[in-house]
């Protein structure tokens, strides 16, 4: 594992401080300039030697002027010497009346006065003298402005040059020597061997960063996280790894070492997806705690980020063969009812058949035991049933138990238990149930199979079907027990049939006369 500062970061600081210490450099030569005038203003030697030109010229028109035959010369001299002088613009000489003797081309229109008659940068004004030391004129001389044009012209100036050459002789100088320096200064240094071996044992990925996100610290296990976790991570914002930035699934406005390192507590299962080009994603849980010194001050934080990718496979498969195991249970379930539907229930009728029905019975005989509460029975047979299956056979007859049995099912209160009893016998416990009430109930269901149940049997056009009803009550007569109840109803049902069929019949003396008032 290779602990050196990073090529790009020793390259990068080098150049920067180099600059930064050459930009010093440049800043204090250039106020002590405008302190003790170390360097020569430019300007002013410019100035000088052009009225030294100047001077130059009127010495060599006034020997011109010496001889009266050459005067005709003069102004072709002077347009010689303009041609030669690129910085000359234009050159006249005038007389003390202001009358201009002779010019070069065009300084008639470009001559600008100095005020004063003082000598500036771009007018040259010398004075002419005769022989008695009197003058009779003067010399003007227009010169080019000196101020550049170009960034040619710009780095011509002999100050650029200056900055320029320091510029680059410093840059030079203060960059081999940080670069020599730096290569001393290795972060990775100050942590021991035995240390970054011991973060290399680990299985968790860890990284250890300074307050301000820069990685100082990397183990092997989280470089085995990422392809791009290969590459040199030392000195490198947290924030510039877009491989590990991109895998949070939440985005946080404050980074979870952020946040770390700001509170007391640290942040613990951040989950985060790490997207590997053709592989398969890898689940990641990051903890990141504040590593403090001895004030409670943060001075870095430490990350580790646990691979889990295994185990929320494995979880994966637990949940699917968890579901597996409850959609067969609930399969099993439903087949058990299933199984208990068909143990309990006729499968023609759809009630209880007699095995289920006196297991019933007894929950309802001992409640009605300890509440003290009525429990009646009603006994029901369909009138003249064999006639039906001799004259239409055993399927129309098994219609008639059908739909004698569904008037007598929704005709039952939840509470209320009905069995098939036998072939075309019907049996119902009736708890709550007085026996006046349960002779009103077996009539209004007598009255409902006499009008609906032939309708109801669509094989056999005007069918007309009757059913005959006994009705006890436990306590009242001979039924002090289940079976007498039933009994007592039975017998019911047999005065019912014996008193011409398709009526209700109730054996108690207690209600004798008030069935006998009813029936006439």
């Amino acid at each position: 594992m290779s602990w050196r500062l990073p090529q790009w970061m020793r390259l990068g600081a080098t150049a920067r401080i180099a600059m930064g210490l050459v930009s010093l450099t440049l800043v204090l030569v250039l106020v002590l300039d405008l302190i003790f005038k170390l360097m020569p203003d430019p300007r002013t030697q410019m100035q000088a030697a052009r009225e030294r030109t100047a001077i130059d010229l009127a010495v060599q028109t006034k020997s011109v002027l010496a001889h009266p035959d050459a005067v005709p010369l003069l102004e072709p001299m002077l347009g010689e010497i303009q041609s030669h002088a690129s910085d000359i613009a234009s050159v006249g000489v005038r007389r003390a009346d202001g009358a201009l003797m002779a010019s070069t081309r065009g300084h008639q229109q470009s001559w600008r006065a100095p005020a004063g008659g003082l000598s500036t940068l771009t007018a040259v004004v010398v004075p002419l003298y005769n022989g008695s030391g009197e003058s009779w004129g003067s010399m003007e001389v227009q010169f080019t402005d000196p101020v550049p044009r170009t960034l040619l012209d710009w780095l011509r100036q002999p100050a650029s040059i200056l900055i320029l050459a320091l510029s680059s002789a410093g840059f030079m100088v203060f960059y081999f020597y940080l670069r020599r320096v730096l290569q001393h200064l290795d972060p990775s240094k100050a942590i021991p061997d035995r240390v970054r071996a011991a973060f290399d044992t680990l299985t968790e990925g860890l990284l250890v960063l300074d307050p301000r996100g820069h990685i100082l610290l990397v183990n092997n296990s989280f470089r085995g996280m990422h392809p791009l976790a290969q590459q040199s991570l030392l000195g490198r914002r947290i924030e510039q790894l877009d491989w590990l930035m991109r895998g949070f699934k939440e985005r946080h406005a404050t980074p979870p070492w952020v946040q770390a390192m700001a509170q007391s507590e640290p942040i613990l299962g951040t989950r985060l997806e790490l997207t590997v080009a053709d592989g398969e994603p890898r689940h990641v849980l990051m903890n990141c705690a504040a590593i403090r010194d001895a004030g409670g001050n943060p001075r870095g934080c430490l990350l580790t980020l646990d691979d889990i990718t295994e185990l929320d496979r494995v979880n994966l498969q637990l949940r699917k063969a968890m579901g597996e195991l409850e959609a067969s249970r609930d399969q099993i379930q439903r087949q058990n009812d299933e199984l208990q539907l068909l143990a309990n229930c006729d499968p023609m009728t759809g009630c209880f058949n007699r095995r289920a029905f006196f297991a019933r019975a007894e929950e309802l005989y001992a409640q009605a035991r300890q509440t003290q509460e009525p429990l009646c029975c009603l006994m029901t047979d369909i009138d003249k049933f064999k006639s039906f299956n001799d004259t239409y056979g055993h399927s129309v007859g098994d219609l008639v138990i059908q739909q004698v049995a569904r008037i007598l099912r929704s005709s039952m209160r939840p509470q209320d238990v009905l069995c098939r009893y036998g072939g075309e016998e019907f049996c119902a416990l009736l708890p709550g149930m007085t026996q006046e009430q349960a002779l009103e109930f077996a009539e209004r269901i007598r009255s409902r199979i006499e009008t609906e149940a032939g309708p109801g049997v669509d094989a056999v056009e005007g069918l007309c079907i009757t059913s005959s009803f006994g009705v006890s009550q436990l306590g009242l007569g001979d039924a002090h027990n289940i079976a007498q109840l039933i009994e007592r109803a039975d017998q019911g049902l047999y005065a019912a049939k014996e008193g011409g069929r398709n009526q209700v019949q109730c054996l108690d003396a207690r209600f004798a006369e008030t069935v006998l008032a009813e029936e006439a």
